[in-house]
């Protein structure tokens, strides 16, 4: 009498068969899951946010009109105009604030950042010293600032920018 054994190669064949059996609808099923994952759902609307505009000596270069002073617009026949240099970090500003003339400053600027707020600080030239107030400024976008002093005095400038500054008398 002789033994039968078992075909072990008839058995993982067998079960080679079976996994094959199952392997194609279940990628079928995952690929139809997935383009309906795809297809059904919309992307999110992205939210509208809006970013901060880094003040870098860059962005500062060139001339500036002062229009609103602590929230109101300046009078007509009272001007403060300021011309930033970014190489030389230096200001030449014009102004008739405090005069019916026209006063011209000069001096230095410095720009800092700290935790993604912008300082602007300055001196003046001929000892006369640094400013009253250092001011954050915000950039709305590259042709406004919005400056609000830290001093004692505390006091809220919005600046545009302009192609040139005026003949001044």
């Amino acid at each position: 009498m002789r033994h039968s054994t078992p075909n072990r190669t008839n058995d993982k064949d067998k079960n080679k068969k079976i996994d094959m059996r199952y392997f194609k609808p279940i990628c079928l099923i995952a690929a139809l899951l997935s383009l309906v994952a795809m297809t059904s759902c919309d992307k999110p609307a992205p939210i509208p946010h809006s970013e901060k505009i880094a003040l870098t000596y860059q962005i500062i270069d060139g001339y500036w009109q002062l229009t609103h002073l602590q929230g109101e617009p300046i009078s007509a026949d009272t001007y403060l105009y300021i011309e930033f240099d970014r190489t030389q970090h230096r200001y030449t500003m014009w102004d008739n604030m405090d005069s019916m003339y026209v006063t011209k400053t000069t001096g230095t600027f410095a720009i800092s950042e700290q935790d993604g707020t912008y300082t602007l600080s300055g001196t003046y030239d001929y000892g006369v010293g640094v400013w009253n107030n250092k001011y954050i400024v915000e950039l709305p976008d590259e042709d406004s600032m919005l400056w609000r002093s830290q001093g004692e005095n505390y006091e809220v400038m919005e600046f545009v920018r302009i192609d040139n500054i005026p003949e001044l008398n």
